[in-house]
């Protein structure tokens, strides 16, 4: 019987083409701006991503994600070094500035202070240069986010970066953050010299645990005894991911343009599916003559959905991957799919077919036998 429901189900190839190319639009839809949005959110966690070596992020206790800085004493790294269970902790400065380009441009950049010892908060990939260039006086990183407009820039070239020399002494070539402007990476010292002078400069504290001890109980010890906030690297991330799906509108977007894309495979699903049984209506009332129970044309009629479900997910999710697969890291387009994502695509890919299925079961069952004789 599920040879003849196949049969049925490509015996009218133009029709079950237009169901499945209709399925995989809709699951192309809803996968790409699902994945566009995910990498979206991801890249605005990526200044926590880009330094592994922290396992604890210490702020102000008012600060609740990454984009939101408010800085501390000079005193809070040593407060913190002092907790039981800290394995060590560095200074990390984050800031924003203004940078005047070698061909006389100017660009607003983000400022990154690394602790000169350790290097820790450098990134882990680089077009060129060495982090411990950075020893030498007046040395910096650039980061030009892959993008023509700060390819100017090259090794060897003098900045003014808040009126400060600079000499570029290598290029940084870290995944792509959800920042607008280039970035500028140096010893946490010189950062406080470029940046605006304020009373309190120290934007994070980063520290590591001591072997067996877990980040998230030592983030709460740190809480507990310093009176700073601290957040295990993993909590910090969804933390920053979090905040940002409620403070950016284009994830209302997102939203539409993923219901829209479930709205359109139900439609397509239900139209094409019940014009399909209705000119295959003989055909279920000849089975039911030769003496076929409602409950095996049912199952039937479940069959060639899923059939035709699975076919429009897997390649609607296929061209969602073709295009994604030409997005890398440092590309302005993001894209992350996720098994998440992919699951809740089949499930709700599943439960389009099976409400168009459900809806066409009822013409079935209401057939009369007699029906083959007129």
């Amino acid at each position: 019987m599920f040879y003849i429901a196949l049969r049925m189900l490509v015996g009218d190839t133009p029709k079950f083409i237009a169901l499945v190319f209709g399925l995989a639009f809709a699951t192309t839809l809803v996968v790409q701006q699902g994945a566009i949005f995910t990498g979206i959110m991801r890249r605005t966690a990526r200044g926590i991503e880009n330094v592994p070596q922290a396992e604890i992020w210490v702020m102000d206790p008012a600060t609740v994600y990454y984009d939101e800085r408010r800085p501390l004493p000079d005193s809070a790294l040593l407060r913190v070094r002092s907790v039981t269970g800290v394995a060590w902790a560095v200074p990390f400065f984050v800031g924003g500035g203004t940078a005047q380009l070698p061909d006389g441009s100017y660009s607003q950049v983000q400022i990154v202070g690394v602790d000169r010892q350790s290097k820790i908060g450098m990134p882990q990939a680089y077009e060129s240069g060495d982090p411990h260039m950075l020893d030498d006086p007046e040395t910096v990183f650039w980061d030009n986010l892959n993008m023509d407009l700060y390819r100017n820039v090259h090794p060897g070239d003098t900045l003014q970066v808040n009126d400060h020399r600079a000499r570029v002494v290598g290029l940084a070539a870290a995944p792509r953050a959800f920042t607008p402007g280039p970035v500028v990476y140096t010893t946490y010292e010189r950062a406080l010299d470029y940046a605006p002078s304020e009373r309190r400069r120290l934007t994070f504290v980063l520290a590591g645990a001591q072997p067996g001890e877990s980040p998230d109980v030592v983030a709460q010890r740190i809480r507990e005894k310093t009176g700073l906030g601290a957040m295990s690297s993993s909590e910090f991330f969804w933390a920053t991911v979090k905040t940002n799906m409620r403070r950016i509108p284009a994830t209302i977007n997102f939203a539409i343009t993923i219901l829209l894309g479930l709205i359109v495979g139900v439609a397509v699903a239900i139209q094409t599916f019940s014009a399909f049984v209705l000119e295959n209506t003989k055909h279920f009332g000849a089975l039911k003559a030769m003496g076929t129970s409602n409950f095996m044309l049912v199952k039937m009629v479940l069959m060639q959905a899923i059939v035709v479900g699975l076919l429009g997910w897997g390649l609607g999710v296929g061209a969602a991957c073709v295009f994604g697969s030409q997005i890398t890291p440092r590309s302005p387009l993001v894209f992350m799919l996720t098994p998440q994502l992919l699951g809740i695509s089949f499930v709700a890919m599943l439960v389009a077919v099976m409400v168009a299925a459900l809806m066409s079961i009822g013409r079935i069952l209401r057939i009369e036998p007699a029906i083959v004789f007129r």
